[in-house]
């Protein structure tokens, strides 16, 4: 009885069904990574188009500035700012394709920038022209006190997110 082969010892792993299962794992990790490039190069085509209207907003407003009367001027800060905007989702863009984290703080940054935007051009606009009053209220009054709200709103949000990412850092630099 010593004499007869023994059969042969098949791994843990080496079943037809871990073999489906293998196979499995190589084709998903393979469409993940088709899908990512896909992903990318969709990242990469609105950055491209971010970029270009940026460029036409600038080359837009130069050629608009004209003369300095009140309304141009309010147009063209209108328009940088409008590029600013458009240049920190730009950003974001950049950011994501880098590390593929989503830059809420970026989100936040372009609500404040938006906001004291629009806060400019209600002031602005408030300074020579007569709006409607509610109460002892003037209608650009009451928009200038909601969007100062939005931005005391966005900044403390800004705030709290900053302590949380140094909480954080910290926190990992001492489990490193």
């Amino acid at each position: 009885m010593s004499d007869l082969p023994l059969p042969p010892v098949k791994p843990p792993g080496d079943s037809p069904s871990s073999s489906r299962h293998d196979i499995h794992l190589e084709f998903v990790q393979k469409l993940r990574k088709v899908l990512l490039r896909i992903d990318d190069f969709i990242h990469l085509i609105v950055a491209i188009f971010l970029m270009s209207g940026a460029v036409i907003v600038l080359v837009h407003s130069a050629l608009n500035l004209t003369t300095l009367t009140t309304d141009s001027v309010l147009q063209l800060i209108n328009d940088m700012l409008f590029v600013v905007i458009i240049l920190e989702l730009l950003w974001i863009m950049l950011s994501y394709l880098g590390r593929r984290r989503f830059p809420i703080a970026s989100f936040i940054l372009i609500g404040i920038i938006s906001t004291i935007r629009r806060i400019l051009l209600v002031e602005a606009q408030s300074s020579y022209k007569e709006s409607e009053r509610f109460g002892m209220f003037s209608y650009h009054s009451l928009q200038l006190i909601l969007y100062v709200v939005i931005v005391l709103l966005l900044v403390y949000a800004y705030s709290i997110l900053v302590k949380i990412s140094f909480a954080n850092e910290a926190e990992n630099r001492q489990h490193d």
